[in-house]
């Protein structure tokens, strides 16, 4: 192949121009660049950069073909001189597409065909371009990389020849060449973009077999551990139906031997019933008999009677073993129906105790208030009638009543308001502010209804009553006005107010009965409720150790197992308040070396606690009160009480004083509940103190030594 250096035709667009002087027309110019040599395809690639880019427009197209100078090829006159029609009238093919290879000395070059090139005379033109085409492929090597891409520039180059030349049709080839240009250039681009989309499938198959072989691999080891489970499982069922079939026939072959048995049974049964009959019909005809074959016929009959009686008992021998043995083994044996009944029995008799225990506990609740008041009143009865004999005693000294002059004061003029009050048909409402007592607001007349004593006492134990119920259902004690107000609003309804004012009125009028006393001060507030609930223990606890210490159960204790009583009740109490107690209650009782309890805690005449009773709250009136100065003693110091100071004085005068209760007290003292205890402030010592008088203090163990 020549290389001069001429001027040579380019391609720009869809125009032909002459290039400038290169070395090589069939050479890409940057093939001599300092790199050295490069491949004719990418040579081609980088001159044409467009036509591999997927937004290539013809518009845009800027490659250039450079081909060999005009001189080397014919010019366009010479050339048309050449030109004729063989291709019209010609059969052959330059390039064949697919027949059988022949055997022929001319060698053959990737696809091009010369068996007809002595046919016929072709143009010069096309001989030039034949035997060009030819050399570039000769001088290919096909061991090399994208051969099809530098075979293609070799017909590249010979097509632009071509076009060079027809200046007829070179617009319409250009356009063609240039369309397929393009398309070429398309569909490398999308075999770049697919063929990582391949590997990238490859991949993806590879990985999904590998999955599928997983999955495979762990369904076989799962199928495997199935079809052990299930064998394992055959063969348990197998052992389950041979221990059914087994335990089967064992209660068939028991079922066999109870039947035999209780035919054994039943006929031992029947001849002993037949020997009995045998016997008591041999004995009535020997009395029938003569003597004489009576005497006769005892030999025998008892020597038969003997062997029958030794055979009876051997039989009844074996019947017992065997109905023991058969009560052992079947005794907790019972019909489906038989238990079924029982099962039905048993649930409705279950139901029937649980309210049955319900009403018990109901009534028992009752029976404890009942109790309680019903002892109280007899406290206030024996009161009432140590009193009265205190003062006949008096009068039989004195010889007369006693004068009003020598009556106290106060007691002149309650007797006074008394007889006034029992004379007033209505009382007059004491107005509704807030210094008058819940209960007790109203404005207007309101209706004496003349309560007496014993209705008083009846209303007092109802309320009581409903009060101790009230504060056990809802775990805390609620305020005793409010509370006497609701019970009145819930009994009464419209006739509240009236009942209220006859109630504080009457108890007012009998303040000296005991029970009716305390309860008064509770509704005014001066006292606390817990004196009366500490009351109430007391005198329980005191009847329930004499009880407990009564072996005879007569309600009789001899003196010296009251005064030990007494002693182990009451372990803080001096020695001079026992006395006082043991003397008080042989004067109620009298002199007799056994005392009967029981009446220490009944009522006199008068509806009074007696005075061995009275004396018992007197002595818990004085302790308290002595507690309460000790405490004052050790917080004289204090201007203003807390919490802390509180807790040490009670813990340094009751060492044994128990937290709980220690809270308790100190609830009383500054009024709060017992989460908010250590939220109180600082209280006055002379507020702390007479709050404390008012409620259940008492000592709980014997006091500290200094």
């Amino acid at each position: 192949m020549s290389t001069p250096k001429t001027g040579c035709l380019v391609l720009e667009g869809d125009s032909l121009t002459k290039s400038s002087e290169v070395d090589n027309p069939f050479t890409c110019p940057i093939s001599n660049d300092e790199s050295g040599g490069v491949d004719c395809t990418d040579a081609f690639y980088k001159c044409a950069p467009k036509l591999t880019c997927p937004n290539y427009h013809l518009q845009d197209c800027k490659v250039k073909y450079y081909l060999p100078e005009k001189d080397v090829m014919p010019s366009g006159d010479y050339c048309s001189a050449y030109l004729s029609a063989w291709p019209a009238h010609m059969t052959g093919k330059i390039v064949r597409s697919i027949r059988k290879p022949k055997s022929s000395g001319i060698p053959k070059h990737h696809g091009y065909d010369d068996e007809f090139a002595s046919n016929a005379a072709k143009p010069q033109f096309l001989e030039q371009l034949e035997a060009h085409l030819r050399k570039e492929l000769q001088t290919l090597d096909m061991s090399k990389p994208k051969i099809q891409e530098v075979k293609l520039q070799a017909y590249r180059e010979v097509f632009e020849y071509f076009i060079e030349d027809l200046k007829t049709y070179k617009p319409l080839l250009a356009a063609i060449k240039n369309e397929y240009e393009l398309t070429l250039a398309y569909m490398e681009d999308q075999i770049r973009e697919l063929q990582p989309l391949k590997a990238m499938m490859f991949t993806t198959v590879e990985q999904c077999n590998q999955k599928i072989m997983a999955i495979y691999e762990q369904e076989s080891l799962e199928l495997k551990t199935l079809k052990d489970e299930k064998l394992d499982l055959l063969k348990q069922i197998d052992k389950s139906m041979e221990t059914k079939n087994t335990l089967r026939e064992q209660v068939a072959k028991l079922q066999t031997e109870l039947q035999i048995q209780y035919k054994k049974y039943r006929d031992e049964y029947d001849a002993r019933r037949l020997l009995l009959s045998d016997i008591n019909n041999l004995r009535a005809q020997q009395e029938e008999s003569k003597p004489s074959e009576l005497q006769a016929d005892i030999v025998e009959d008892t020597v038969k009677l003997n062997l029958a009686l030794k055979v009876t008992r051997q039989d009844l021998t074996m019947l017992q073993v065997e109905l023991n043995t058969m009560k052992a083994e079947y005794g907790d044996v019972i019909p489906r129906r038989e238990f079924e009944i029982l099962e039905k029995n048993y649930n409705e008799l279950h139901e029937k105790h649980e309210h049955i225990q319900k009403d018990h506990n109901q009534i028992k609740v009752e029976y404890s208030t009942l109790l309680e008041v019903h002892k109280y009143i007899t406290i206030q009865r024996d009161k009432l009638l140590l009193e009265i004999e205190q003062f006949k005693t008096s009068a039989s000294v004195s010889g007369a009543i006693v004068p009003a002059e020598s009556q106290e004061p106060s007691q002149i003029m309650h007797e006074i308001e008394k007889k006034e009050t029992e004379d007033l048909e209505e009382f007059e409402g004491l107005g509704t502010g807030e210094d008058v007592l819940l209960f007790l607001r109203h404005d207007g007349l309101v209706k004496n209804t003349q309560m007496s004593r014993k209705d008083i006492v009846s209303v007092v134990m109802e309320i009581w009553k409903e009060k101790i119920q009230a504060d056990e259902e809802s775990g805390i004690r609620s305020n005793f006005a409010e509370f006497f107000n609701s019970f009145l609003q819930k009994k009464y309804g419209d006739l509240t107010v009236q009942w209220a004012y006859n109630i504080y009125y009457g108890c007012r009028h009998c303040q000296d009965d005991d029970y009716i006393n305390i309860f008064f001060r509770i509704l005014n507030g001066t006292v606390d409720e817990s004196m009366y609930h500490g009351q109430v223990q007391l005198i329980s606890n005191l009847a329930k150790q004499m009880t407990w210490h009564d072996n005879t159960n007569e309600g009789f204790l001899s003196k010296i197992n009251f005064s030990h009583l007494l002693k182990n009740t009451f372990p803080n109490k001096t020695v001079e308040y026992l006395d006082e107690l043991l003397q008080a209650a042989e004067f109620q009782l009298g002199a007799d070396e056994n005392l009967n309890y029981k009446a220490l805690f009944g009522e006199n005449e008068e509806e009074k606690p007696g005075p061995f009773i009275m004396l018992l709250k007197n002595q818990q009136e004085s302790e308290k009160i002595q507690y309460v100065d000790e405490l004052k003693s050790k917080l004289e110091e204090a201007v203003d009480v807390t919490v802390a100071d509180l807790k040490n004085a009670f813990q340094d005068i009751d060492p044994s004083i128990l937290p709980h209760i220690l809270d308790t007290y100190i609830m009383y003292a500054f009024q709060t509940t017992k989460e908010q205890i250590d939220q109180a402030g600082p209280l006055d010592l002379d507020v702390l103190l007479e709050r404390l008088q008012v409620c259940d203090v008492k000592r709980i163990g014997p006091p500290s030594i200094e």
